[in-house]
């Protein structure tokens, strides 16, 4: 798209409620048509800086004698977060400084406009190279919900004991705006199209520093190695999902996309703005509170997530709050529809990086980890969120929701939601902080596309 952008004197104009304020610099991967090859940029309000073009007018703090400066020329965030966490904060204070200083290159005449590009004229792609997803499932509410509707039984002693995860497929994530394909499952005589297909309300992580095989990273350090946080949606077939769970668990029911934010908030903002909490006891986040010396840590992370069909957003309660949307059929039809909290979950994630590491499993750079659906307790929902115990007011996923499509949800008096339709849009809006520190996520979308077509021959016999 071309977009023709005006001169811009300082100071940068920066809407109120811009998620991308000068407390914020969350960074990226963009292209333009101008320049189509994909590289960094950090998002200011409604434009984006191009950080290698920055580096090579020598305002950021790298040693251009080693030819650093090359790290903004890579089509992916990977070797600059593995740069050591002190040099990353201080090039972000660098891009802060040249965005408020009026003799910055940015209010160059002649500069300008390859240093300083409109976000509406830019592509997004993935901020990382990922060699590895994992997906926990971290909230006590989620756990217990699918397992009754599902008749899997009471909570495995397991989970109270540590974290559970599974291995998800790196391959099938993608950047916000990707339309999802209605996946099939396989049946018994053939391939039959997803009938449940549902969304999952999530965050994710992507690791910094390189954590070695055979290394051991207690809870109380890992926030050391979270470069930072992005809007995930974790798309699931639930049909597909729970005629394969046992006994290896999920597999092709979860793998058919998972859509993440493009933008990443660094821990640095996320500190700045508040976001790291001291943990609190409750009966739903007891994990966080084990005796457990190598999973014991005493911070949190609060995000407030107001999930609804809206383009609207509540105001921020929480120290971080993230406010979660989401579009069912299109802008006409966008209803507020439940919020919830990660530190409502059992384990934190600090704790999610310290059981990853606990049997000695390496990560890379660009990991990307998962903190499963996020839901609140009634309990949860009446005295944190000061909003109705509903389901529909707290729960992160349609199978919640529904009790597994068995009770719709009239969401509007001619929209009720049972499970996600062709044409259905998902859009997940993040926010955090208050007040003057608030900053934000950008959103996450994505489109449910209709199943591809296949031959005859290869579809189960009750679709012929």
């Amino acid at each position: 798209m071309t977009v023709t952008s005006s001169f811009v004197s300082h100071p940068l104009p920066i809407p109120h409620d811009s998620p991308f304020p000068v407390s914020n610099i969350p960074f990226g991967i963009f292209s333009t048509e101008e320049d189509p090859t994909p590289r960094p940029g950090a998002a200011i309000g409604d434009y984006v800086i191009d950080l290698f073009r920055v580096a090579n007018r020598g305002a950021l703090t790298i040693d251009y004698a080693d030819g650093a400066q090359d790290i903004f020329r890579e089509p992916t965030l990977n070797r600059f977060a593995a740069l050591p966490r002190p040099v990353r904060s201080k090039i972000r204070k660098d891009i802060q400084a040249l965005i408020v200083n009026a003799d910055s290159p940015l209010y160059n005449q002649t500069d300008q406009a390859k240093l300083l590009i409109p976000r509406a004229a830019v592509s997004m792609h993935l901020p990382f190279s990922m060699g590895g997803f994992t997906d926990y499932t971290c909230s006590l509410e989620h756990v217990t919900n699918v397992g009754r509707v599902a008749g899997f039984g009471d909570i495995p002693p397991s989970f109270r004991n540590q974290p559970l995860a599974y291995n998800g497929r790196a391959s099938s994530v993608v950047p916000s705006g990707t339309p999802i394909q209605r996946p099939y499952g396989v049946g018994a005589d053939g391939l039959y199209p997803c009938q449940k297909l549902d969304y999952e309300v999530e965050l994710g992580m992507f690791i910094s520093t390189k954590i070695p095989i055979g290394e051991h990273i207690p809870a109380s350090r890992a926030r050391d190695y979270i470069f930072g946080f992005v809007l995930l949606n974790d798309w699931s077939a639930r049909d597909v999902q729970f005629a394969e769970m046992i006994p290896l668990g999920p597999f092709n029911g979860k793998s058919c996309g998972t859509s993440i934010s493009t933008w990443v908030v660094t821990m640095d903002a996320l500190e700045e703005a508040g976001a790291i909490v001291p943990a609190t006891a409750d009966v739903a986040t007891e994990g966080k509170f084990t005796s457990n010396p190598f999973l014991k840590c005493a911070e949190d992370v609060s995000i407030d997530v107001s999930t609804f069909i809206s383009s609207m957003y509540f105001p921020c309660r929480s120290s971080w709050e993230m406010l979660l949307m989401w579009d069912i059929g299109g802008e006409s039809h966008r209803t507020p529809i439940s919020r919830s909290n990660l530190k409502h979950t059992y384990w934190s994630p600090f704790q999610m990086i310290a059981h990853h590491t606990s049997a000695g499993c390496g990560l890379a750079p660009g990991d990307l980890i998962g903190t499963g659906t996020l839901s609140s307790s009634a309990k949860q929902a009446t005295e944190d969120l000061e909003q109705a115990s509903t389901g529909l007011g707290r729960l992160g996923c349609i199978h919640e929701l529904t009790a597994g499509g068995k009770n719709p949800v009239q969401l509007t008096n001619d929209l009720s939601l049972v499970w996600l339709q062709d044409n259905d849009e998902i859009a997940l809006e993040g926010w955090a902080g208050e007040g003057n520190s608030r900053i934000g996520f950008g959103q996450v979308v994505g489109r449910v596309a209709p199943v591809a077509e296949i031959p005859a021959f290869l579809r189960s016999a009750h679709l012929q």
